[in-house]
């Protein structure tokens, strides 16, 4: 599938439909908002991209994920998403502690 050919009528009109060529970047977040919603992300990255597409163009995002089939996308709250990004930061510190330099100790960047 190419991403910038427009699946759904709504970006084809939205894109292809008019007398003037749209903004180059309102054409490819509707390209891209469409190329995530027909794909059903489920990773942390395209979700919060996603969330930042959906708040930024609102009817756009209803009127795609209406004629692809989906359900709408219901964006992240900020502080869900501060908690998540927490926790997250909290696991990986968890399986891999990093040294801990004390204020007195040379910094040796270079060391073993």
């Amino acid at each position: 599938m190419d991403s910038q050919i427009p699946q759904t009528a709504f970006v084809r009109k939205a894109l292809l439909g008019r007398t003037v060529e749209p903004d180059a970047t309102y054409a490819g977040d509707l390209l891209a908002l469409e190329r995530i919603l027909s794909t059903r992300a489920v990773g942390m990255a395209e979700s919060i991209a996603l969330s930042h597409l959906v708040s930024r163009y609102p009817r756009e995002s209803d009127a795609i994920a209406r004629e692809l089939g989906i359900r709408p996308f219901i964006p992240f709250e900020d502080a869900r998403v501060a908690a998540l990004v927490d926790e997250r930061l909290r696991l990986a510190l968890g399986r891999a502690r990093l040294p801990r330099l004390r204020s007195d100790d040379p910094l040796d960047l270079l060391g073993p």
